[in-house]
């Protein structure tokens, strides 16, 4: 694909989320979406390798199965707008495809197998760009019911237990997206404004981490383990992994500190319990993953000639990771 042919399909993707996030008009909320998939699967056949075409196809299946159910949504809601019983599934029905769209439990299994076939710069799109259509609908139809509750629930859970036993960063990424995406559930329950805040520090975690795995061409916990780096080097790529596992007081632990001050003081305790205990689990596997990394003895090569370059890029995306530290002072010191 050449540059002008990527920088088109780039161009459509971020129209179709400004089409589908301002309108007002289910036709085009599902016409956007449909804009979206058709421009983001060249990009991920750009790489024209056989795991690439598998995650297109897998991508291309699960988004049709959606938009389907989607429209089926729709038609139910308009042909049995006076029916109750019929309104409510259909409003289901629609949570439902949206969840599916966006990859939130219980409709994430095509995540963590497509992320694995695609490379860092389409995982990074995914797990980021492609989440704001299905996110900004579930914020704008947010209802507090059984739906929300078990989805935000079971993308803790899931993002904690799946990515114990993975070898794979790639699919590591994928189950924390899942666990993030349950918190962002919670965080729309709260208000708009906690969402968003939320929403755009998972995206500065993600993308300051993914172009660190991407600048060292790391994608197995091996790679990272025996990777021709200086210590320092690592040390920093592991604070920017304990950032997004929200680990205090890195940057990915404040805005899982607002929820936390926001939900306690709205006496739902047994739901920020549960959710806090089982992030725990995340924090865990992250750090296993530092400690392995840091603690093996690696080779360095001392004619790498990068060294220098590589230093202050990795520097200037670590210190991003740090600077939760700074803020959550701040705050603190104006209350």
């Amino acid at each position: 694909m050449n540059k002008s042919t990527n920088l088109l399909f780039m161009s459509i993707l971020m129209l179709s989320v400004m089409i589908s996030i301002s309108s007002n008009s289910w036709f085009l909320v599902w016409m956007g979406m449909e804009m979206n998939i058709m421009s983001f699967i060249p990009m991920i056949l750009k790489q024209n390798n056989l795991n690439s075409k598998e995650a297109s196809l897998t991508y291309f299946m699960v988004q049709t199965i959606a938009s389907m159910l989607l429209m089926m949504s729709f038609i139910m809601m308009m042909l049995n707008i006076n029916k109750n019983n019929m309104n409510n599934t259909g409003e289901m029905l629609l949570t439902s495809s949206i969840m599916m769209k966006g990859g939130i439990s219980p409709f994430h299994f095509w995540l963590p197998k497509m992320m694995e076939g695609i490379n860092w710069i389409s995982c990074t799109i995914l797990m980021t760009w492609q989440k704001i259509i299905p996110m900004m609908l579930l914020s704008n139809m947010m209802k507090i019911n059984m739906i929300t509750i078990t989805a935000m629930i079971m993308s803790i859970i899931i993002g904690a237990i799946g990515g114990l036993n993975q070898t794979s960063l790639r699919k590591l990424m994928a189950y924390s997206s899942i666990s993030n995406s349950g918190w962002m559930l919670l965080a729309m329950m709260i208000s708009e404004t906690m969402w968003l805040t939320y929403f755009a520090f998972y995206m500065l975690m993600t993308i300051t981490f993914t172009l660190m795995v991407n600048k060292h061409k790391i994608y197995h916990m091996n790679q990272l383990m025996s990777m021709n780096e200086t210590t320092l080097i690592k040390f920093m790529l592991m604070l920017n992994m304990l950032s997004i596992s929200g680990l205090p007081p890195m940057m990915g632990f404040l805005p899982k500190w607002m929820i936390i001050q926001s939900t306690m003081s709205s006496m739902q305790i047994t739901i920020m319990t549960v959710m806090v205990m089982l992030t725990l689990v995340t924090i865990f596997y992250y750090l296993r993953i530092m400690f392995s990394a840091l603690m093996m003895s690696n080779i360095e090569l001392k004619w790498n000639l990068n060294t220098k370059m590589n230093t202050k890029t990795n520097m200037m995306l670590a210190i991003m990771s740090i600077m939760g530290l700074t803020t959550i002072t701040m705050m603190i010191s104006l209350y």
